[in-house]
């Protein structure tokens, strides 16, 4: 039986909360933005294309997770970087879209936090105050894979380049249904949104039994036991080779891609591991579905899955040597 032949665990009632709105204030992920160039064309394009003017500032900076989730620091440390950001979005009337899952996860903790601690609320907008910002709590973070679903319909009427032919396995992440507990659309051990939009695409998803499972990264563990990440990564990795074997990886988040992307090139030179497995963020998905260039897709700033890229585009009539 297929996951989408069970029953969903999609949170309808806060799908339906989802606006759609004409314009939504671009969260730019670091991680994307340093190491992978096409999920930030991808998103820019694809939103202009589906309706939705994304805005971006310069004077936007990191979320600041880093600095709590590697314990440098006490958590309210990073409070007035996560409302002096927010506060950029505010100023505009917009929402905001995160395509990021530690950027998401920790936009909204906390954002939830201060908007129900008064004390904490006067005093991060105390500092912001120095800067000639506040902090006032009304902007809501969604996540882009969430607006895509929101979007499906346009999604769909959009398709230049059908799937068909392809087969997709998915890996959500830890700081989406894990950490997400303010507007994760799904259910955390039985997602199947991604799988939904996979097949209005017009591709095939295949299952593997790791796919609830850590990237590998834990956040800190890649930098504190770099040889137990490596070890769930090849774990993870070589569940989807023998088990799926996709033509792509969906994920949701930038820092699982970096990890399922280029542990494989240190699992081949490490332990002769051939994985050559192509990973991709969601809104490069979209973007593939939606006509764009190979140019905009970016996929030849990825490490891993060089070979199997090539087959997999050549499958859609898309030239990635040309």
């Amino acid at each position: 039986m297929h996951k989408l032949d069970k029953l969903s665990g999609i949170r309808e009632e806060l799908v339906d909360n989802i606006p759609i709105p004409d314009e939504i204030f671009y969260f730019q992920s670091c991680v994307a933005s340093n190491k992978y160039p096409g999920i930030e064309s991808c998103t820019l394009d694809i939103l202009n294309k589906l309706g939705v003017k994304p805005v971006v500032s310069e004077d936007q900076t990191c979320c600041g997770g880093f600095v709590t989730f590697a314990n440098v620091a006490a958590p309210t440390a990073s409070m007035p970087a996560v409302a002096r950001n927010i506060s950029l979005a505010e100023e505009q009337g917009l929402d905001i879209c995160a395509v990021c899952n530690g950027c998401w996860t920790f936009l909204n903790e906390f954002g939830h936090f201060m908007n129900g601690n008064d004390e904490v609320r006067e005093s991060v907008n105390m500092m912001l105050n120095m800067m000639g910002r506040e902090y006032k709590g009304e902007s809501d973070i969604f996540h882009i894979g969430a607006l895509l679903y929101k979007l499906k319909d346009r999604i769909a009427e959009n398709v230049e380049r059908p799937l068909e032919g392809l087969k997709f396995a998915t890996h959500y992440g830890c700081h989406y249904l894990g950490g997400g507990k303010y507007g994760a659309i799904d259910d955390a051990q039985y997602p199947t949104f991604i799988q939904e939009m996979v097949e209005i695409m017009g591709g095939e998803n295949v299952e593997y039994t790791a796919s609830g499972e850590c990237c590998g990264t834990g956040f800190t563990q890649v930098i504190n036991d770099k040889e137990k990440s490596l070890e769930h990564s090849e774990m993870k990795l070589t569940s989807i080779r023998d088990e799926a074997d996709p033509d792509f990886v969906i994920v949701l988040c930038p820092y699982c891609l970096s990890q399922l992307d280029r542990m494989q090139q240190q699992l081949d030179y490490r332990d002769n591991v051939e994985l050559d497995i192509p990973i991709i963020h969601i809104t490069q998905l979209v973007g593939m579905a939606l006509g764009l260039s190979k140019e905009r897709l970016a996929f030849k700033a990825h490490i891993g899955g060089q070979n199997r890229f090539k087959e997999a585009l050549n499958k859609i009539d898309v030239d990635y040597e040309g």
